[in-house]
């Protein structure tokens, strides 16, 4: 959904075209047995569709045991509403741009993807060159396209993916190779459209990446069939979290970690008291612990008459405004971002505690992605500004694997300092250049 500017720890450009709007996709679960609607949740654009696990009954697991109490997870996948795709269902033959690329430099690139004899005579034929130092572009065939090896395939949209233009390599659809046989499951679509969508999947880390809808869209008969598709590609995983209270519970530890500011502790302190009173315990959704601006959107999509950044900016606006309710727009801006970490916020190195923001780094001053800390490396996350990524929870090594690049992503953290107004948000000093604004 956006891409990391070259500008600094928090300039992340947004790719706001309608290409954009599947960068949130798939990392998934996929262990769907069962889909069903949701009801509109605080009036907002309810779920597409819901899924779990392997039976109808929901399959729960603990977490680590730590300061944020007895909490076990379940996993369930969501899809974007199927009215929202239908102006999703033509895609244009691509035209391929390797930007600043030599003649040397192509032709070593064809060499080194391993095509054939006849696919590099194409490729270069193919070619249009610009003015020196400009690159060129490539009209690939449909047919040159379908013959790729995953391994040609890989090696020349990792190459591709380096420049925006390329938005289906930049942007793929994509989700986590051990969770690859699930991902179609009881999905509806036809064995033969699953089996060409895998023979043009390729491997990054991880992550199994899709770039090429135009290829397969066209074959699909209806409008319908097509939704269905689209549907089952934007797929995400997703968690559910339920903390469990008994009259041998710890209140206050549980205020301590849940409550990390007093406006808190009045909202969540007079249920824990409630139902630590029941005698057997009783199970809470963590949600009644968000605040407001979370707990209004978790496993919702963005609406077009919500608050004005829901639908246009990216996931540093969601993460900076987790303890605002109505959300801050000044934090758009990059920079304003930076300026409130630098500011607001203190640095934290480990131990992270529920609301920390935890920035994943491709490098010391290229931040791709921000998200909540919740509890035991789950995350409250919004995977781009698209209106076709909704607000979860994720564990990090599943959102680690869908911001998969060619280096190593490090975590960094960040955490609001104690007695900061509220409505304000930000880090640790960090040196960096200059940013501009996120698009």
């Amino acid at each position: 959904m956006f891409q990391a500017s070259q500008a600094g720890v928090i300039a992340i450009q947004a790719s706001k075209r309608w290409l954009a709007v599947f960068a949130a996709i798939i990392l998934a679960p996929w262990l769907v047995l069962l889909t069903i609607n949701l009801p509109n949740l605080n009036g907002r654009s309810a779920l597409g569709g819901f899924s779990h696990g392997s039976s109808h009954k929901q399959k729960w697991a603990p977490l680590a045991k730590g300061p944020w109490g007895d909490i076990k997870v379940s996993r369930i996948v969501i899809e974007p509403p199927e009215e929202s795709l239908l102006g999703y269902l033509n895609y244009p033959k691509p035209v391929w741009v390797f930007k600043g690329y030599t003649g040397e430099m192509y032709r070593h690139l064809l060499c080194s993807a391993g095509l054939s004899a006849d696919q590099i005579t194409e490729m270069e034929n193919s070619a249009r060159w610009g003015v020196s130092g400009e690159g060129c572009t490539v009209s690939p065939s449909d047919q040159l396209v379908l013959n790729l090896t995953p391994e040609s395939r890989r090696t020349l949209y990792s190459a591709l993916s380096m420049f925006e233009e390329n938005l289906f390599q930049h942007e793929p659809f994509r989700f986590r190779a051990d969770f690859a046989d699930e991902w179609f499951a009881n999905s509806g679509v036809p064995e033969s459209l699953q089996k060409l969508v895998r023979h043009l999947t390729y491997r990054r880390g991880n992550t199994l990446l899709f770039s090429d809808p135009h290829l397969v869209l066209p074959i699909i008969p209806s409008e319908s069939e097509k939704v269905r598709l689209l549907r089952t590609l934007s797929r995400q995983s997703t968690l559910t979290m339920q903390l469990h209270v008994s009259p041998e519970t710890d209140l206050d530890s549980l205020l301590d970690y849940w409550a990390p500011h007093e406006d808190n502790v009045k909202d969540i302190k007079p249920l824990l008291e409630s139902v630590s009173k029941i005698p057997d315990g009783f199970d809470i959704d963590i949600i009644h612990f968000l605040p407001r601006f979370a707990r209004k959107r978790i496993y919702t999509y963005p609406r077009a008459n919500g608050d004005k950044g829901e639908t246009s900016c990216d996931c540093h606006w969601n993460s900076m405004n987790f303890w605002n309710d109505p959300p801050d727009d000044q934090f758009a801006c990059a920079t304003n971002v930076i300026h409130a970490l630098e500011t607001d916020y203190e640095t934290v190195l480990d131990n992270f505690r529920f609301g920390d923001i935890v920035l994943f780094m491709k490098s010391d001053t290229q931040a791709i992605h921000s998200a909540i800390y919740i509890a035991d490396k789950v995350v409250f996350t919004k995977n781009g500004p698209s209106e076709h990524s909704p607000w979860i929870l994720m564990d990090m090594d599943t959102l680690i694997s869908h911001y998969s690049t060619n280096t190593d992503l490090t975590i960094r953290g960040y955490r609001k300092k104690r007695g900061e107004a509220e409505g304000h948000s930000g880090a640790a000093h960090v040196s960096m250049p200059t940013p501009a604004p996120a698009k």
